[in-house]
């Protein structure tokens, strides 16, 4: 879905004569239109709605737009069958008082069904040029004064009734701002958070709320204002206090949402104008007019003597700018090497900023912790966060620093860490290798690496990924290409310290890419977490689907963010089920892995066909679910992608 207040038309297409049917034309074959504009042949196929706003105006208090609407190919949309029509003014900063910021006033809208009833007066020139006259007089609005030397907008919601041929529409929206009397661009603006910032999270912003009828962020923010919405429902008060509790390492710095854009001219407002509704929804146990944690404020006329914009931007993004320059300081590099008698030999070296090893030593009392999670087979691992009833084995956890000191069976040699694992169940196949996660946590003080206190302030560092086999031979490595870090930073932040806290903290970096993309870029995958969620479920082994395929899904729809499956995955990756066994679903209980996966989001008796019908066994024995693990049919007939999961090969 795509919202805009303006679109390039491609002139010469449509205006040409083109040979397609006319399928999807709404009725009517279109008239010529003006040379240069819209005209001839109408959209045949319509997956986005583009909005150009050719007029608007406010004539003797009634507001009217005049617009065009094209589809992705430029190609004009005619018959567009039921759109609401709403109009606000915005009061410039300052103007209800010293301080105050500017603000939405919502006179009200208008939803035209031309199947049933338009309040104003809609005209569609079936050639993709619509008009709109409102039925509202704004001098008339009893709690509104209209002022016509204000700023104007005029938004429009396009419902996705479909065409009168039945050609589907997508809900869409579209505002422009104007001057009342010539149309003119207005002098000041209010548009503070580009729709793209929220959609690097919600992907759509549209699936958020109200029912997907709501795609651009302005269309929130000018609805949501004082007088529209109940007191804490205004878009400023309750947009951060929707966000503020959520455990987001993107949320640490206010402008990963209010970041320069040319969507947002006013991003900045957010550290140049503070106010007493707009910083108490962040920092809610504030009440300013009481004096309570902070001194008594009654307006917010002297917010900015004391919060400059500089002063308020450092306090509110430093935390994130340190962590960015402790995270550059160090890296890790470490090798793990197989041995005869079944154990590996793990060395990891730490590296300046340059790339360089240096001798850990000179580091050493500034470690809070490196911890190592070692693991035997990549793409299906073999030993449980506990004691996997298949191998009998648990994964190695071993820290080789804590508290700045090297613990037993660590040794320093030649300036590097050296450590030797137990026994490994090593095998033939993927089991021939064993990889290691590890992560780093440096006590930091600002930017500055410290030596370690009992009350040190910690950084977690770039997680590193190590591979090692026992014959000697190239490893074996799960497939990246279903899931990219980068989707993850997008609503995480790229200083993401997965864990932190139990464990020394991930944060995921081109230091554990061993692919590249198409463009040879390295890939920065999240393999390495299989070394703990493990087939087995991690610390219950199994009640609360811990393995890595079930664990993002449960955790991601328990948050409500994730609606989509292409928020997260780039691909599927169907074949890596072919060597996958059972994953455990409850505590000691194993399900076939493609059920598995599918029931992570998906309950079971929703799926619509008896699971076992389709070789799944659900919640079964060890034993019996990992010998049916390849017999599930499911993809005889079902072909899932990321787009459309739903997708069956007929």
């Amino acid at each position: 879905m795509m919202n805009a207040q303006t679109t390039k038309i491609a002139l010469l297409l449509a205006a040409s004569a083109v040979t397609m049917a006319l399928t999807g034309c709404g009725g009517s074959d279109g008239n010529d239109g003006n040379p240069g504009e819209p005209g001839g042949e109408p959209a045949p196929a319509i997956q986005t709605l583009n909005f150009t706003f050719d007029k608007s105006v406010v004539t003797n208090g009634v507001p009217s737009v005049e617009f065009t609407v094209t589809n992705e190919d430029d190609l004009p949309v005619v018959g567009l069958q039921k759109m609401r029509f709403a109009a606000a003014q915005l009061i410039p900063q300052g103007a209800t008082g010293a301080g105050n910021a500017s603000q939405w006033q919502y006179f009200g809208d208008e939803t035209c069904d031309v199947a049933a009833t338009c309040p104003g007066t809609f005209v569609d020139k079936k050639n993709g040029h619509y008009s709109y006259t409102f039925n509202m007089n704004l001098t008339a609005n009893a709690k509104i004064t209209y002022n016509d030397q204000l700023a104007q907008r005029v938004l429009i919601r396009a419902y996705n009734t479909p065409l009168p041929d039945g050609t589907q529409v997508p809900n869409s929206n579209a505002f422009v701002d104007f001057t009342a009397d010539t149309g003119a661009a207005p002098t000041y603006s209010r548009k503070i958070v580009a729709t793209e910032s929220c959609n690097t999270c919600h992907q759509d912003l549209a699936n958020v709320k109200h029912g997907g009828a709501y795609s651009d962020v302005n269309y929130c923010a000018t609805c949501h204002t004082a007088g529209k919405v109940g007191v804490g429902k205004e878009f400023n008060v309750l947009v951060h206090a929707k966000h503020k509790d959520l455990t987001l390492g993107s949320l640490e710095s206010c402008q990963s949402c209010h970041a320069a854009n040319d969507a947002a001219p006013d991003w900045g407002n957010w550290s140049r104008i503070p106010t007493a509704a707009t910083c108490g929804s962040c920092h809610s146990t504030v009440d300013f007019a009481a004096g309570k944690g902070h001194s008594q404020q009654l307006d917010n006329s002297n917010c900015i003597a004391c919060h400059n914009s500089d002063w308020t931007a450092e306090l509110h993004t430093g935390k994130t700018a340190d962590k960015k320059a402790v995270i550059a300081q160090l890296g890790m590099q470490a090798t793990l090497v197989g041995q005869t008698d079944d154990t590996a030999v793990l060395t990891v070296s730490i590296l300046d900023k340059d790339g360089n090893a240096i001798d850990a030593a000179t580091v050493q009392d500034k470690i809070k912790r490196l911890e190592t999670v070692t693991n035997v087979g990549p793409n299906f691992p073999i030993m449980g966060y506990n004691k996997s009833p298949g191998s009998g084995a648990a994964k190695i956890a071993k820290d080789l620093v804590k508290d700045g000191a090297l613990q037993d069976g660590v040794t320093l040699v030649d300036g590097k860490m050296v450590f030797t694992t137990p026994a490994l169940p090593f095998g033939a196949g993927d089991t021939d290798t064993a990889f290691t996660f590890i992560g780093l946590e440096m006590c930091s003080t600002g930017t500055s690496l410290t030596a370690c206190t009992v009350d040190s302030a910690t950084t977690s560092m770039k997680a590193e990924l190590a591979f090692g086999t026992k014959s000697g031979n190239a490893p074996s490595m799960r497939h990246v290409n279903s899931v990219n870090f980068s989707t993850c930073q997008g609503c995480h932040s790229d200083t993401f310290e997965i864990h932190k806290g139990h464990h020394s903290g991930f944060v995921m970096t081109e230091q554990v890419s061993h692919a590249k993309d198409a463009n040879g870029k390295a890939i920065v995958g999240v393999d390495g977490c299989v070394a703990c969620h493990t087939p087995d479920g991690t610390y219950a082994s199994g009640a609360n689907k811990g393995a890595f395929e079930m664990k993002l899904h449960v955790i991601h729809g328990e948050q409500g963010v994730i609606k989509e499956c292409t928020q997260c995955h780039n691909d599927f990756n169907l074949d890596a089920f072919k060597v996958k066994g059972a994953l455990a679903t409850s505590a000691g209980k194993y399900t076939t892995p493609i059920t598995a996966t599918c029931t992570s989001c998906h309950a079971p008796e929703s799926i619509g066909h008896g699971l076992e019908n389709m070789g799944a066994i659900v919640n079964g024995d060890y034993v019996q679910a990992n010998q049916a693990a390849q017999s599930e049919t499911c993809f005889y007939c079902h072909k899932p992608t990321p787009t459309d999961h739903t997708q069956v090969k007929m």
